[in-house]
């Protein structure tokens, strides 16, 4: 029992760590986004967008 719950607290700590290197991921891409857009490379941006989308899908996963 008692090793069932340290487990689980591993877990949420590790998944809290992955929340937030996810959520400073998904503020610098976005970042990284307009930057390109105000620069007119369209081409850039879109690929980084996908990225964006794929990494907060992964972030609404998490939060569940």
């Amino acid at each position: 029992m008692e090793l069932a719950i340290k487990l689980k607290l591993l877990e949420s700590r590790r998944k809290q760590i992955h929340k937030k290197v996810l959520e400073q991921a998904i503020h610098e891409l976005h970042n990284s986004i307009v930057l390109h857009v105000v620069e007119d490379d369209f081409k850039m941006a879109k690929i980084k967008s996908q990225l964006f989308l794929k990494y907060n899908r992964r972030l609404k996963y998490l939060s569940l």
